[in-house]
């Protein structure tokens, strides 16, 4: 059985079902580009993969450690692409992490985010990650 399914369905949107589940993702292209804009477009849809992928791993790595990630939440707040090459070459994320976590966890955490994130290491866009601790 196929993990998911994407269908077309015109002016620049797709609909994914993650057939596990059932669970709905809808995308568009933006209004500037001749789509609907209604929904994210694929490469918000990346940037959120990378965002959610880097903070599993610091939520799995925090509760190895006997720290608790709970709460902790990303941003991504920029995204920078080459028209020339239709590529994503730069992501910035904002990760906002617990003010309680000692120098030694946010050391492995962000280590962490970065060594063991398969979407990260999949992309070659640069990852400007920001660890704001509160």
């Amino acid at each position: 059985m196929a993990i998911v399914t994407t269908k077309f369905l015109g002016n620049g949107r797709t609909h994914t079902v993650y057939n596990l589940t059932g669970n709905e993702l809808t995308t568009d292209v933006d209004k500037s580009n001749g789509g609907l804009g209604e929904n994210p477009n694929p490469v918000f849809v990346l940037c959120s993969a990378l965002a959610a992928c880097a903070l599993s791993v610091i939520g799995m790595s925090a509760k190895k450690m006997n720290v608790d990630a709970s709460g902790c939440w990303a941003e991504v707040t920029d995204v920078e692409e080459d028209s020339n090459t239709y590529e994503v070459t730069r992501i910035a994320i904002t990760f906002h992490l617990k003010a309680e976590f000692d120098a030694a966890v946010r050391k492995r955490l962000e280590a962490y985010s970065h060594k063991a994130c398969y979407v990260g290491n999949t992309l070659k866009a640069e990852k400007a990650f920001t660890f704001v601790y509160e």
